[in-house]
């Protein structure tokens, strides 16, 4: 567990290759594949291969940040680093609960109440995730300094 950590900005390189072909196949195979998400009467229309693609994009620059740590030789803050990856992975992952095509009939009402909100909790945990990625980074850092 502690060899992932070294190599936190490999994991995130992966996952963002991983979000690019994704977003590379939805563009071709399902160009006009949308992700509907109905909160508290907004209503937001995505489409898949531009939000893998600014995902990928992320865990990408994510993965430099890291990389950027191991050049200096600063050590990162394990549990940081963890919860930072759990979050930000379960964000990607919630949306496949939301690509359920459900007519908002009475019978489902619940169910599509209960998907939605598990899609908010997913994006509330990433926004928590990446603000535990730049404290990572930053008290690492001020830490390191401090040690000279």
């Amino acid at each position: 567990m502690n060899n992932i950590k070294e190599k936190a900005h490999l994991v995130f390189w992966t996952l963002g290759i991983l979000l690019i072909a994704l977003q590379i196949l939805f563009t071709i195979v399902y160009p006009d594949s949308t992700l509907d998400i109905n909160i508290h009467d907004t209503y937001l229309v995505i489409a898949y291969a531009h939000l893998f693609n600014v995902l990928g994009t992320w865990f990408i620059l994510c993965g430099v940040g890291y990389w950027i740590l191991k050049l200096k030789r600063i050590a990162i803050f394990g549990w940081m680093f963890w919860l930072h990856l759990i979050f930000t992975v379960l964000f990607p992952l919630s949306f496949a609960t939301t690509n359920m095509d459900m007519k908002p009939t009475l019978e489902n009402f619940r169910m599509i109440q209960y998907i939605e909100s598990l899609w908010f909790f997913g994006l509330t945990l990433f926004v928590l995730g990446q603000l535990l990625y730049f404290l990572n980074i930053f008290i690492s850092t001020l830490k390191k300094v401090k040690s000279r």
